[in-house]
């Protein structure tokens, strides 16, 4: 309570064990600390954590645990995939590909519950899908999407993603893809 004095009759106002009874159970009982613990930890995406960025997760669609790609396989530059790499440096794809999950840690987690959500109010636009990539990738390099002119269009990375980014980037859903177009990726590492 906010004002314990007005809950006292006028005659039990001067009388000093009452009052600290009155007072001791106001404090005890008083929500405010717990409310304030709980719009920091759960209800403020900025200082969410643990629990709280799970139910955030839930809210927006996506999953804390990601399924990364356990093994690089041998690829071509025209390749739409992230996970391939020059001849002689990794086997040949042989059909089945081993996974493992992981998961991922506040901050990842954070992040891709923002492009999520970003991702579930968008158009489709290449201005819409760039803004998720900024807030993706912050820092990090520069990542953008490219129109190509004939219905495809082509997520390029000017940085090496990690295992857990490729993950993010071709396994999570959230980069969207406009109906009808094809997508590919393209890392141009400087």
């Amino acid at each position: 309570m906010q004002d314990v004095q007005q809950t006292f009759l006028s005659q039990y106002a001067n009388a000093p064990r009452m009052q600290a009874l009155v007072a001791g159970w106001n404090q005890m009982l008083d929500p405010a600390p717990l409310i304030d613990q709980w719009y920091q930890q759960v209800w403020n995406l900025h200082t969410a954590q643990g629990y709280g960025l799970d139910v955030w997760g839930r809210i927006v669609g996506v999953s804390r645990v990601i399924s990364l790609s356990a093994q690089s396989y041998l690829g071509f530059y025209e390749a739409s995939d992230l996970t391939e790499e020059g001849f002689g440096q990794t086997p040949w794809y042989r059909g089945v590909e081993a996974t493992n999950n992981y998961r991922l840690a506040d901050d990842g987690y954070r992040q891709l519950i923002y492009a999520r959500a970003l991702a579930n109010i968008s158009g489709g636009s290449v201005l819409e899908i760039n803004q998720i990539l900024l807030t993706l990738f912050a820092g990090q390099g520069d990542a953008y999407v490219r129109d190509n002119g004939d219905m495809s269009m082509t997520y390029v990375f000017r940085f090496v993603p990690t295992a857990v980014q490729v993950s993010i980037i071709q396994n999570s859903g959230v980069l969207p893809r406009p109906l009808g177009v094809s997508v590919s990726y393209s890392i141009q590492s400087a």
